[in-house]
């Protein structure tokens, strides 16, 4: 397993009792399902939540014997969807598949979030997650990570650097490289990672941090340079970039994650089945064919250990959305 996902794992107390237990409570669960499973993204058609959940719920739908819809409900940097699935019935029908910003960024970044992800959700399992990978221009003087902290101290305007847009963790992760190495960086948010990563190979800013899942296709096709990877191990997809941990810059260690969630209140026999469904899906060849294709590290938990989880991200990462002072209306 990725160290990566060994990282975000660190603060859960992993055992067979906990999946044991999550067996032991299906036995008891109510008629389930007894209608149609809709899985809410939060994001447009065709995107990697998009795939993550339709890859999931071909597998949980003949696993569960009933339809399992994906249903797409972009906007309001996730709230849209989280809302349709906070005000359902809490009987795990309507299933939402949170990722980091949503579930541990936005609730700092919003000035009006409309929901508690810790409070309004019970967690079901996470599905997957990839590291970030610091890349610059393909004709960047900077071949490495020594030479890009080089040219920030050098540079009288110092490196600028992208991000998928304010508060976004790769804006975070920019400020943390920045106050780690020292020299001037400066932000520049833009409305999503295409058109960043667009600047990025022609040349416009000097460098960002952007998921596996994106920047892979990039880096093999000679479009940018990958120079480090944050985490503590390097990628299957990317074996021959190494960690920022190996570069030097240690503690950097932050990817994306994905993972599905229900109203609060659900029953705990419902969330069990529900678990115990989207870990075969996990397991499935087709399903782990192709997150490796795309850069993504399988990441199954126990609902006990997902909730865990959310609730270490949020510690982590709240207070970087304030120290940064970025906020969203």
């Amino acid at each position: 397993m990725h160290r990566l996902i060994a990282r975000l794992l660190a603060p859960i107390a992993i055992g067979a009792a906990l999946v044991g237990s999550a067996g032991a409570a299906t036995a008891q669960a109510p008629a389930f399902p007894n209608r149609p499973v809709t899985i809410v993204v939060p994001f447009p058609a065709g995107g990697i939540t998009d795939m993550i959940a339709r890859q999931v719920a071909q597998q949980m739908q003949s696993d569960l014997g009933k339809p399992v819809i994906v249903e797409n409900r972009p906007g309001g940097g996730g709230q849209i969807a989280a809302l349709a699935v906070k005000r359902a019935e809490p009987d795990g029908h309507m299933v939402f598949v949170a990722a980091t910003e949503m579930f541990a960024i936005n609730p700092g970044l919003y000035r009006n979030f409309s929901y508690d992800p810790l409070k309004d959700f019970k967690p079901v399992t996470a599905l997957a997650a990839s590291p970030l990978v610091l890349v610059v221009p393909q004709n960047s003087p900077a071949g490495s990570v020594k030479d890009l902290v080089a040219l920030a101290k050098s540079r009288a305007d110092g490196v600028n650097y992208a991000s998928q847009g304010i508060g976004s963790i790769g804006h975070l992760l920019g400020g943390l490289f920045g106050d780690k190495t020292g020299g001037k960086f400066t932000h520049v948010a833009y409305k999503g990672s295409a058109p960043a990563l667009q600047d990025v190979m022609a040349g416009q800013v000097d460098m960002m941090f952007d998921p596996v899942i994106t920047t892979s296709p990039l880096i093999k096709g000679g479009k940018v340079k990958a120079l480090a990877i944050a985490s503590s191990k390097r990628s299957p997809s990317l074996p021959d970039v190494r960690t920022l941990a190996e570069l030097g810059v240690p503690g950097l260690d932050a990817g994306v994650w994905f993972g599905m969630v229900v109203r609060s209140g659900t029953p705990d026999a419902v969330v069990a089945r529900l678990n115990e469904s989207a870990l075969k899906a996990l397991k499935a060849p087709e399903v782990a064919r192709r997150f490796a294709d795309q850069g993504l590290d399988p990441m199954p938990m126990s609902p006990q250990q997902f909730g865990t989880f959310l609730a270490s991200e949020s510690t982590r990462w709240t207070p970087l959305v304030k120290a940064s002072g970025a906020s969203v209306e």
